[in-house]
C-alpha cells in the first residue's frame, strides 16, 4: 500500500515543481515585458523631446530671426521697410548713408551652456562684459536677445567659427556719415537701431525710413567746408569758447552752410559730450548787440519818425535810474541817422526808438519774425526771450540789442527780410522757384534800399572795414554784447558777431557768424569786439565762397562810386565801440 501511494505522490510533487518553475518563468517574462514597455516608453518620450527641441530650434528660431524685421532687445519685432534713405547735399554729395554690417544675437532657450558661451564671446569681443552677457544668455524665458551690434567681417567669421548653439549672425545696417563732424549739427545722428535722434535724421525720420528716394538738402558742402574752416581758425586764434555761422541764399531762404562749434562726430553718438551736440545756430538764443540796430533804423525810416538827415544829440549819456546808456569812445556831438548807424551809437539808437515808441517797436519786431521761434526742418529750435512788460527803458535797450534774445537763425532771416523788404522762411531743403512759399512784404523798397546803403557804409567806412572784399560790394554790421552773468552782465565775457550781405547791387547771399567770448590778441591791439574778430572772419568766408558760387565781381571802384555821394559819403573812421557795455 505504501509502495502503491509513493509513486503518485512523487508524480504530484514533480508536477508541482514544474508548475512552480513555469510560474517563476512566467513572472520573469512578465517582468521583462514590463521593463521593455517602460524602456520603450522612455525611448519614445526622449525621442519626442528631441523632436520638440528640433522644432524649437528650427521653427521658433526662424520665427524670431529678424531677416525682414527689426528685432529689439525686448524680443518685440517690428517690420523693417528696408535700408534708410540716403541724405545728399544740393550737388549730390552723400552726407548720410547706410553700411551693411553684421550683428550677433542669441536664443537663450537653445543655449546649452550659458557660462561657456559668455566666456567665449566676451573673450573674442572686447566690448562685451562677461557678467552682463551671462545674465542675458541665462534668461531662458526669452527667445531673443542682442549680443552685439555692427561688428566687422573679421569678427563675424570668428563668431561663426565658435559654433555655439543658440548664437546667430544677422545681416544688419549701420548709419554712417562720410564727412564726420563737418555737418553734424545739420544731420544729427541715429541710434543703434537706425532711428533718428537729432537733426535732420530725427525731423525726417519717417520719411527716411519709408521713402527710398534720397533726401536732397540745401547745404553746399563746398561752402560748408569754407565756413567750418574759417570759423574753426577764428575760435582758435581768439581763444573763443565756441562759435556759430550760417550762409543763406537771400532769394530762396536755402541754407548753404550751418556750422556750430564745438561739434561732434555723428558716427560715434554715444562718445560725444552733450555740450558739443548743442546747435548754437538754432537752439541758442542770445542778446545780439548792435546787429539789432539794423531793425531799429529800419523801423524809424519805415514809420517816418526819422529820415537819413534826422539829428540826435549824442553828446552825453542817457541816465536811466542808476544806469546810463553811453557810447564808448563816442563822437560826443550831434549825429544824423547815417552817423548813428555807422558809428553804432547806442545813445542815438535809443533816442530814435523813443520817437516811434514801444508798441510800434514790438509790432515791427513781430513783423520781422523776431518774437517767436523761427521755422526750420530741425527739431532743435529755440524760442526768443521777449520782455513781458515793454517799458520805455525796454524800448531803448532793445534798440541796440539788449533786453531781448534771438537765435542766430531768427536774426539771419530777419535781416534778410529787412535788406530785401520780403520775409522768407529759411529751409534746409533744396528748392526750386516753383516750390518756394510766397514771401511776405515787411518793408517798402525805399526803406530796404536805405538800409543797404547804410550797411555798405559800415563796411567801407565803419566798424566792419575788415570784412570788405574788393569787387563784391559787401554790406554788413558788427555786434558786441556782454554775456549775462547772474542777474547782471559779465565785465569781459562778450558775444561778438558780424552779418554780411553781398553784392549790394543785387543781394544774393547773407552770412552771419558769432564768436563766444573771444579774447584780445596782439593783432587786435587789446580789443575783443566784433570789428576785430567776427568781421575779418566773415570777410575771409565771403572772399572764398563768392568766386565758388559764381558771383561776378564788379569793376574796381564801381561799388564805392555808386554808393558814395556828396550827401552820403562820410569820413573814414577807425574801429569804434559804443554802448551801455561795448558795441560795434
Amino acid at each position: 500500500m505504501k509502495h502503491f501511494m509513493a509513486e503518485p505522490l512523487r508524480m504530484l510533487s514533480r508536477h508541482l515543481s514544474l508548475w512552480r518553475q513555469v510560474m517563476r518563468d512566467r513572472n520573469v517574462l512578465e517582468t521583462a515585458k514590463n521593463r521593455s514597455l517602460v524602456a520603450g516608453a522612455a525611448f519614445c518620450i526622449a525621442f519626442l523631446l528631441i523632436i520638440v527641441r528640433l522644432a524649437d530650434v528650427m521653427v521658433v528660431r526662424s520665427l524670431w530671426e529678424p531677416s525682414e524685421r527689426e528685432a529689439t532687445p525686448t524680443g518685440v519685432a517690428s517690420v523693417k521697410a528696408g535700408a534708410r534713405a540716403d541724405i545728399l547735399d544740393r550737388n549730390g554729395e552723400v552726407l548720410a548713408t547706410h553700411l551693411v554690417t553684421g550683428s550677433v544675437y542669441a536664443n537663450p532657450k537653445v543655449i546649452i551652456n550659458a557660462e561657456e558661451a559668455a566666456a567665449k564671446l566676451s573673450g573674442l569681443i572686447p566690448d562685451l562684459d562677461y557678467k552682463s552677457l551671462l545674465k542675458k544668455l541665462s534668461s531662458g524665458k526669452k527667445g531673443f536677445v542682442w549680443v552685439v551690434r555692427h561688428i566687422s567681417p573679421k569678427l563675424q567669421q570668428e563668431v561663426n567659427r565658435l559654433g555655439i548653439p543658440g548664437i546667430y549672425l544677422q545681416k544688419d545696417e549701420r548709419r554712417v556719415y562720410p564727412y564726420g563732424p563737418l555737418v553734424s549739427h545739420v544731420l544729427g545722428y541715429c541710434g543703434i537701431d537706425n532711428s533718428g535722434l537729432a537733426g535732420v535724421e530725427k525731423y525726417f525720420d519717417e520719411r527716411l525710413n519709408h521713402n527710398r528716394d534720397p533726401l536732397l538738402l540745401s547745404i553746399d558742402m563746398r561752402v560748408q567746408h569754407i565756413v567750418h574752416d574759417e570759423l574753426s581758425k577764428a575760435v582758435i586764434e581768439f581763444s573763443a569758447e565756441g562759435g556759430s555761422a550760417m550762409v543763406m541764399d537771400i532769394k530762396t531762404g536755402e541754407l548753404l552752410a550751418m556750422v556750430s562749434l564745438p561739434d561732434y562726430d555723428p558716427n560715434l553718438p554715444n562718445q560725444n559730450q552733450v555740450s558739443a551736440t548743442f546747435n548754437r545756430n538754432t537752439l541758442g538764443t542770445y542778446e545780439s548787440g548792435s546787429i539789432f540796430k539794423i531793425f531799429n533804423t529800419a523801423i524809424a525810416l519805415e514809420t517816418g519818425t526819422a529820415s537819413l538827415t534826422s539829428l540826435y544829440d549824442a553828446t552825453s549819456p542817457i541816465r536811466v535810474g542808476r544806469f546810463s546808456i553811453k557810447d564808448f569812445r563816442g563822437k560826443n556831438r550831434v549825429l544824423d541817422v547815417r552817423e548813428v548807424f555807422i558809428h553804432s551809437s547806442n545813445i542815438g539808437s535809443a533816442k530814435m526808438a523813443l520817437q516811434f515808441g514801444g508798441p510800434i517797436q514790438r509790432q515791427y519786431l513781430e513783423r520781422f519774425g523776431l518774437l517767436k521761434a523761427p521755422t526750420l526742418e530741425l527739431p532743435e529750435i529755440g524760442s526768443p526771450l521777449v520782455p513781458k512788460v515793454w517799458r520805455p527803458v525796454t524800448t531803448m535797450t532793445v534798440a541796440y540789442g539788449y533786453g531781448i534774445t534771438a537765435s542766430p537763425l531768427g536774426s539771419i532771416v530777419g535781416v534778410a527780410g529787412v535788406v530785401t523788404g520780403w520775409l522768407r522762411p529759411a529751409t534746409l531743403l533744396k528748392r526750386d522757384l516753383a516750390t518756394l512759399p510766397a514771401p511776405v512784404r515787411i518793408l517798402s523798397s525805399k526803406t530796404s534800399a536805405a538800409i543797404r546803403d547804410l550797411m555798405r557804409m559800415v563796411v567801407t567806412e565803419g566798424t566792419a572795414k575788415t570784412a570788405n572784399v574788393p569787387g563784391y560790394e559787401v554790406m554788413g554790421k558788427t555786434g558786441s554784447a556782454h554775456k549775462t552773468q547772474g542777474r547782471g552782465y559779465a565785465d569781459k565775457a562778450k558775444l561778438t558777431s558780424f552779418i554780411g550781405v553781398f553784392p549790394k547791387s543785387n543781394p544774393q547771399y547773407i552770412v552771419l557768424l558769432f564768436l563766444d567770448n573771444p579774447k584780445p590778441t596782439k593783432n587786435t591791439h587789446g580789443y575783443a569786439t566784433g570789428g576785430w574778430n567776427a568781421a575779418p572772419t566773415g570777410g575771409r568766408i565771403i572772399a572764398r565762397m563768392a568766386p565758388l558760387l559764381g558771383v561776378v565781381p564788379v569793376i574796381d571802384g564801381e561799388a564805392e562810386e555808386e554808393m558814395a555821394s556828396p550827401t552820403t559819403k562820410l569820413t573814414s573812421v577807425n574801429h569804434i565801440q559804443g554802448g551801455l557795455h561795448d558795441a560795434d
